[in-house]
């Protein structure tokens, strides 16, 4: 009998053991899993927010293409408008001798030229109105680049030989030149 408990209590503490081992495997197991579904639930968190940046780049992409293919068509009538015009006018100098014209009516080629080069240079003046006003805007210290080049330490001009004009105004000699040799 002596041998039956000892038997018995070694199988007792065998199957402990057992016991122990493979409960020890199946929690190291439940951890392992514990943190790979913690890293797939970060890891579906940032796909996610990959999927939502994705497609808000697509709709993006989509509302810019959307935005080109207006302007494209715009830009195509405008220009297939322009080629309208430049038809009709090439077919005026086709259908129209104008050197036979001019040798035979000067006065009249003549005014209709220059008033039509005035029109031409009036309206290259209004698109240009505008950079010209930008170029002629005071500097935020009020002096303006020519007259900081041309000012001393003091405030005194550098620069005796300008004239002054008949409102006060200091010319450089530069306008005096312009104007002397128009004059």
């Amino acid at each position: 009998m002596p041998y039956m408990i000892l038997l018995f209590v070694i199988a007792l503490g065998g199957g402990y053991a057992y016991h122990q081992v493979t409960v020890s495997g199946l929690e190291g197991q439940v951890v392992q899993l514990e943190a790979n579904n913690k890293t797939l639930k970060e890891n579906q968190v940032q796909l996610e927010l990959a999927v939502n940046t994705a497609q808000a780049s697509l709709k993006a992409a989509e509302e810019n293409a959307k935005k080109q293919g207006e302007a494209m068509n715009k830009l195509t009538l405008a220009n297939n408008e322009l080629a309208r015009e430049k038809s009709n006018y090439m077919k005026v100098f086709k259908d129209h001798n104008l050197t036979r014209l001019a040798r035979a009516k000067p006065g009249m080629i003549e005014t209709r030229i220059n008033n039509g080069t005035e029109k031409v240079f009036r309206m290259l003046e209004d698109d240009t109105k505008e950079l010209m006003d930008i170029d002629n805007t005071p500097p935020a210290d009020g002096m303006q680049p020519d007259a900081k080049a041309v000012m001393g330490t003091e405030g005194t001009t550098d620069n005796p030989t300008g004239t002054t004009d008949s409102n006060g105004n200091r010319e450089s000699p530069i306008t005096n030149l312009s104007t002397a040799s128009t004059g």
